[in-house]
């Protein structure tokens, strides 16, 4: 994945995401902080993430230092380096808004989580989180804007066993489903046990992923602000 960041409507700066580098960290490193995110494209078979940053202030805070998680700390085994680049939506409708269970295959069954998952090779980011919302729910959304750029490191195994030198980067859009539904699982026996839709005042009540949690948490608020529905 490549970070394109501009600053007053200019490119200032473009890197490839390296494995195990946060982007916040890279830009700041470069003399830049992160504002916010703006678009995602497929350019080249490659994934560009378009940031807007601006120069580094002498009284700015380095990002918070994140150390890699290690499952298993003890272990002698070489891990599989495996870098994933996957597109999620914090989808609102009338209804709610929209979450996913995930099932006894991954490491945090019965947790609520959103839509979306990994890119495959090639996809547009737009068409991979359309793709996984309706294989996991059934819904039909309208993509809004980017809204985050997550980054998260680890060492732990696979549901196949396998060790792996895990870096996850997600791109968080906000989106609406104007004709919601019951949700329809179609992705059968994967990571997602069932969907459905989450009241918003009950949203806090469900035990939901760490990053999912915090997207919610930054973003929820603002985006149904920006819809019909409250």
């Amino acid at each position: 994945m490549r970070l394109c960041g501009f600053s007053r409507g200019s490119l200032v700066t473009s890197f490839v995401v390296e494995h195990g580098k946060h982007p916040d960290h890279t830009l700041f490193r470069q003399g830049w902080v992160l504002l916010r995110p703006l678009h995602t494209r497929l350019r080249d078979g490659e994934v560009e993430v378009d940031v807007e940053v601006r120069r580094c202030r002498p009284q700015d805070p380095a990002p918070t230092a994140r150390f890699i998680h290690h499952e298993e700390p003890g272990s002698t085994e070489t891990p599989v380096v495996h870098q994933r680049v996957g597109a999620y939506a914090i989808v609102v409708s009338p209804w709610g808004v929209l979450g996913t269970v995930n099932s006894s295959l991954t490491k945090a069954p019965g947790t609520w989580a959103l839509p979306g998952g990994g890119l495959d090779p090639g996809e547009d980011p737009a068409d991979g989180v359309r793709r996984e919302v309706f294989e996991e729910t059934g819904q039909h959304i309208r993509l809004g804007q980017l809204v985050a750029v997550q980054s998260d490191h680890w060492i732990g195994r696979a549901v196949n066993g396998v060790l792996e030198d895990f870096h996850a980067l997600r791109l968080i859009h906000a989106a609406t489903c104007e004709t919601p539904s019951h949700p329809v699982l179609h992705d059968l026996g994967g990571s997602t046990e069932r969907a459905g839709w989450v009241p918003v005042k009950m949203w806090r009540q469900r035990r939901w992923t760490s990053p999912a949690f915090e997207a919610l948490s930054q973003h929820l608020e603002r985006i149904l602000a920006q819809s019909c529905w409250k």
